[in-house]
C-alpha cells in the first residue's frame, strides 16, 4: 500500500510550505479565505477551535494536533467561538520564509500554519477523495510528536538551511497525516482509498504501479492476486471506479508525462518503460489520453509561459 501511495504522491508533485508561527493571547481569531491550496494548522501550544464557513460546527483542537483542509475551504481558527476574527492571507511561495509574529504581552497559544501545494493535482483522483477536514492527533500516530517538535524548533531557528528543512519536514508531515487517516478509517470505503486497504486489489495496484512496463492483462493480474478473472474485475472496478485495463492505461500515461518532463529519454525508451511495444503504439495511446502527441507535449513543457 505504501509504495502505491508514494508513487501517487510523487505524481502529484507535492510542494509544502510553513508560512507562519504565531504566538497569541486571548481573545484571538483568524479567518482564512478559500484557496486552491490545501491548508494545515498545528496547535503547538494551547487549545482552540476550527470552524468551516459553510458549517455551524466548531471542532475542538488541542496541543499537538494537526488539522488539514485538503480543498482549501474557507475557515476560521479561534481560541473561543465568540472571539472576533481577523482575515489572514493563505498563500504558497517556494521562496517564502516562515514569518514569526507575537500578539499580546503573555501569549498562551502558539500556532503553526502552512500549505500543501500540488503542481500536478489532476495526475490522480486521490485528492478529490479526501474530506473537507482531516484531524490527526499524536495518539493516532506517535511519529507526529517528533515531526512537530522538529517543525516547531526549526520555525524559530536562524541557522543556515532552515527553510529547506522546513519544506522537507512539511512534506513528511503530509505523508504521515494521509497515511494515518487512511489507516484509521473505521468503515469500508468504496473508492481508490478503499482499494488500497483491500488485500488483493491493493496488491494488484502495487503490481501496476511498480511494473507498468509489464504486458498486464486482466487474467494475469487476477492470477497474481489469486482471484478469478470475473471476481477480480468486478471488485477492482467497484473499488477503484474503473476497470483494471483503464486504470493501467491512465497510470502508464501519467508515468509517461513525468518522464517527458523530467528526463531526456527518447520517446521509444519512454514507450518501453511504460508498457508499449512500439513508439507508434505509445504515440496513439498518449494522444488518445492527453489530446496531443508526446513529442508535442514535451515541447510545450519547455516553452516559456
Amino acid at each position: 500500500m505504501l509504495d502505491v501511495l508514494t508513487d501517487v504522491l510523487n505524481s502529484l508533485r507535492l510542494r509544502s510550505s510553513l508560512f507562519s508561527r504565531t504566538e497569541l493571547s486571548p481573545p484571538w481569531g483568524m479567518h482564512f479565505t478559500p484557496q486552491s491550496l490545501a491548508a494545515f494548522h498545528v496547535i503547538d501550544r494551547g487549545k482552540g477551535w476550527l470552524k468551516l464557513d459553510d458549517e455551524s460546527t466548531f471542532y475542538p483542537l488541542v496541543a499537538g494536533e494537526v488539522v488539514v483542509l485538503p480543498h482549501g475551504d474557507q475557515h476560521s481558527l479561534v481560541n473561543d467561538p465568540a472571539s472576533p476574527l481577523v482575515d489572514v492571507p493563505l498563500y504558497y511561495n517556494g521562496q517564502h520564509d516562515c514569518e514569526s509574529a507575537r500578539y499580546g504581552e503573555h501569549p498562551t497559544h502558539v500556532l503553526l500554519c502552512g500549505t500543501f501545494h500540488f503542481e500536478n493535482p489532476n495526475a490522480h483522483p486521490l485528492l478529490s477523495l479526501l474530506p473537507k477536514v482531516i484531524r490527526v492527533s499524536p495518539e493516532q500516530n506517535g511519529s507526529l510528536t517528533t515531526i512537530l517538535a522538529m517543525l516547531a524548533s526549526e520555525s524559530i531557528s536562524t541557522r543556515p538551511g532552515t527553510e529547506t528543512i522546513l519544506r522537507r519536514l512539511t512534506d513528511i508531515l503530509f505523508v504521515h497525516i494521509l497515511r494515518t487517516w487512511i489507516e484509521n478509517q473505521s468503515e469500508p470505503v468504496s473508492d481508490w482509498l478503499g482499494a488500497l486497504r483491500d488485500p488483493q486489489i491493493g496488491q494488484a495496484l502495487a503490481l501496476i504501479h511498480s511494473q507498468p512496463e509489464q504486458a498486464w492483462t486482466v487474467n494475469e493480474l487476477a492470477k497474481s492476486v489469486a482471484m478469478s478473472r470475473t471476481a477480480f474485475s468486478t471488485r477492482f472496478t467497484g473499488l477503484v471506479g474503473e476497470p483494471p485495463v483503464h486504470y493501467l492505461t491512465h497510470w502508464r500515461i501519467q508515468r509517461a508525462t513525468l518522464l517527458l518532463n523530467d528526463s531526456a529519454l527518447a520517446l521509444k525508451d519512454i514507450a518501453q518503460r511504460t508498457g508499449y511495444g512500439s513508439e507508434i503504439a505509445f504515440n496513439k495511446a498518449f494522444k488518445r489520453e492527453m489530446g496531443v502527441a508526446p513529442g508535442q507535449y514535451r515541447r510545450s513543457l519547455r516553452q516559456p509561459s
